[in-house]
């Protein structure tokens, strides 16, 4: 049984929340503390798994909180429950809140989203993956440049020019942006020729994307690894990406948030593969083997080294401190099943686009299929060519299993 701490000054809430989660009592053991540094003695005191806590509080406040909690108890899943007028004021927490949840949300919402954070999570502690990735030499870093795109979009008085002007401080980054943007995937009306332009154009959040992705890859350039191409692999992040965010807003999924992580996850969802590549050559070798030999892609990474690239990325992700959708999406692309969640959710955008795109790549046939059963548990159609035209406006043959 797992213990979860409910941190709110308000007594007659934390009463709410414990009726509220009442149901999942045979599976978690509750703990009601009144403020964030009775909190904090609980933790030292018992095994914890999982806090939820208030934003606002007096002295300490859940912000705060959740900071410290981060940095003394970084195995805890951190939740923080806010109100309709704290949304900007829960903006600026960023890796130290794995999810923001409004106080109104039913157990539905509460249970999925708890039992999602553990088993993200329990992924990001397991053993096998803990001594494969500690092995590595080259590990990407969460690129600076992202940092302070952040930094700036978390500050009062954020703007387009002041993203801009930080952008074209990097003319390396600059470059790749204006040719992506410029690019026929966009399909701009006008030629885009300053950082600002491209910025007020593309939105926020599109191009905090862009630029984690475009640094990540670029760290990569100087790599002795020959087993594919950063630019086609790039590619299939991008296409990915936009198909995944295709089917979010199709998908009716609300949230503008939702339909960028899926983006998000999209393009990033293969980092993994660039890790593995350039770390353990001669292991990737052999995956490459046994993928000749008809053993799909992540089984014969499993085989030879015990995890996917797909929980690679996810845990390199994850220790960046980016948002559970997109770990997750990143992490069971390949075996949404595995996923402790069955809504809609980014993970499923990506697992729908990661399928088309494999699909219209493939050479000999259909290479990978979509797992049905997931879609269904979803409540979503199962016809692959609906979305498939969707994100590529003609119907496909062949759908998943």
């Amino acid at each position: 049984m797992k213990t979860i701490v409910l941190v709110d000054d308000d007594p007659k809430m934390g009463e709410r929340l414990s009726r509220l989660l009442k149901p999942l009592e045979s599976e978690w053991k509750m703990v009601n503390v009144g403020s964030g540094q009775e909190a904090l003695t609980t933790l030292a005191a018992q095994q914890c798994d999982l806090i939820m806590t208030d934003l606002r509080m007096p002295g300490k406040d859940g912000v705060q909180l959740l900071e410290e909690v981060k940095k003394g108890y970084p195995h805890v899943v951190r939740i923080l429950l806010t109100e309709p007028s704290d949304q900007e004021a829960a903006l600026g927490p960023a890796g130290s809140v794995h999810q923001c949840l409004p106080k109104s949300s039913p157990l539905k919402v509460f249970q999925s989203t708890v039992t999602r954070a553990c088993a993200i999570q329990d992924l990001l502690s397991n053993a096998v993956l803990l001594k494969l990735v500690s092995g590595m030499h080259t590990l990407p870093s969460l690129p600076t440049l992202y940092r302070e795109v952040m930094q700036e979009l978390q500050s009062p008085d954020a703007s387009i020019d002041k993203i801009g002007q930080i952008i074209a401080k990097d003319p390396g980054m600059l470059t790749k942006m204006l040719q992506v943007v410029n690019s026929p995937f966009y399909g701009l009306s006008r030629r885009i020729s300053s950082a600002t332009q491209a910025v007020a154009l593309l939105g926020l959040e599109t191009i905090k994307s862009l630029v984690l992705s475009m640094k990540v890859f670029s760290q990569f350039e100087s790599s002795a690894q020959t087993f594919f191409s950063l630019d086609i692999l790039w590619n299939h992040g991008m296409i990915t990406g936009r198909y995944a965010r295709m089917i979010a807003k199709e998908q009716g999924a609300g949230a503008r948030s939702m339909e960028e992580d899926a983006f998000t996850a999209g393009l990033l969802h293969d980092v993994g593969l660039l890790v593995l590549a350039t770390n353990t050559p001669d292991q990737y070798t052999e995956t490459l083997a046994l993928m000749n030999q008809g053993i799909a892609e992540w089984e014969a990474e499993r085989q030879v080294l015990g995890a996917t690239h797909a929980e690679v990325g996810g845990y390199l992700l994850g220790t960046w401190g980016l948002s559970d959708p997109i770990v997750e999406a990143v992490a069971f692309h390949h075996d949404p099943g595995r996923s402790a969640g069955h809504t809609f959710s980014p993970l499923a955008a990506v697992h729908i686009a990661n399928v088309l795109e494999e699909q219209a790549a493939s050479i000999d046939g259909p290479s990978i299929v979509a797992d049905m059963d997931y879609l269904r548990a979803c409540g979503l159609e199962p016809d692959m060519s609906k979305w498939d035209t969707l994100c590529r406006g003609e119907p496909k043959r062949d759908g998943g299993r």
